[in-house]
């Protein structure tokens, strides 16, 4: 947490002095958008929390659905353990399948789940 504070802060300074060093002012036009004297820093830097903001959003979505597979996950083990927890079943006969159907394997002579 700290460490990436400190990223921040160093980032935020190293902005800053971009910004006061280049106070070039440039015509923007975006669709029907007209703008005269818009300074170049203000524009890139603009430009940068575009790009993050949709970096975050992407990242987010890859992290709830790798949540999601998880928790599927661990509800297809719990369904793989409770017979051989029950007695019902030796759970050495079961073969663990994973989710594309495939069974799951080891190197020879191991093995993947230890009771």
């Amino acid at each position: 947490m700290q460490r990436g504070l400190l990223t921040g802060i160093i980032l935020g300074v190293a902005m800053v002095i971009f910004t006061l060093q280049n106070e070039v002012k440039v015509p923007v036009k975006i669709l029907w958008i007209k703008a005269n004297d818009v300074p170049l820093a203000l524009i890139l830097m603009i430009s940068i929390l575009i790009g993050v903001l949709i970096t975050v959003v992407f990242a987010y979505i890859d992290n709830q659905k790798l949540k999601n597979r998880i928790k599927r996950l661990q509800i297809k083990l719990k369904e793989f353990e409770e017979p051989a927890l029950e007695g019902e079943e030796n759970h050495e006969d079961r073969e663990p399948v994973s989710d594309n159907g495939l069974t799951i394997e080891g190197e020879p002579g191991h093995k993947f789940f230890d009771y």
